[in-house]
């Protein structure tokens, strides 16, 4: 006796059919993607030999640049060649006289010095970076606030106390102290 309509196995065809259907599809996608990497691959290959042939080349024009220069450079006198560096050595240092900054230096001792103290001359050193300071202070505690403002500041650093002494009453003032001061400005190196 058969039953028209009535199949034990449809159900499962069915979901086995979907399975292979999604399983089929994730292996072309998958195998999609591996093709796409394959490609992105051999291009960066690509790519990366190109660069380092553009890279040799470059480096082999640098070596005739170089060579060139130094076949050049026999050929220049010692003398012209000194008289030139001294030359640039002249700029050099203008070109360092313009670029320290004399504001920045001011501010920083503006913000230092505290109100017993009065600064007489300032000179920077250029090459080193050191500034030496000539004043008066009404008192110790006045020196001793100077030294602790410039030693606070991050940019300035190594600072010593070099003289102070007594410095006699004028016009029946009081008794103040002279002093001198150095201190690196920058950050060390």
């Amino acid at each position: 006796m058969l039953i028209v309509g009535f199949n034990l196995a449809a159900a499962d065809y069915r979901r086995s059919r979907r399975t292979v259907l999604l399983l089929s599809g994730l292996s072309a996608a998958l195998l999609v993607l591996l093709v796409l990497q394959g490609v992105g691959w051999n291009t960066l290959r690509r790519e990366g030999t190109a660069v380092a042939a553009r890279l040799g080349a470059m480096q082999s024009e640098v070596r005739l640049h170089q060579e060139q220069v130094r076949a050049v450079r026999v050929t220049i006198p010692a003398e012209l060649v000194k008289r030139y560096e001294a030359k640039v050595a002249a700029y050099n240092q203008i070109l360092d006289t313009f670029a320290f900054s004399w504001i920045g230096l001011l501010v920083e001792l503006e913000h230092s010095v505290p109100p017993g103290v009065v600064l007489a001359e300032i000179h920077p050193d250029l090459g080193t970076g050191r500034v030496a300071l000539r004043g008066t202070a009404r008192s110790f505690e006045d020196l001793t606030k100077l030294l602790t403002g410039l030693e606070q500041r991050t940019t300035f650093r190594d600072v010593y106390l070099l003289h102070q002494s007594a410095k006699k009453p004028v016009a029946n003032g009081p008794e103040v102290l002279d002093f001198s001061v150095t201190f690196i400005q920058g950050r060390p190196r």
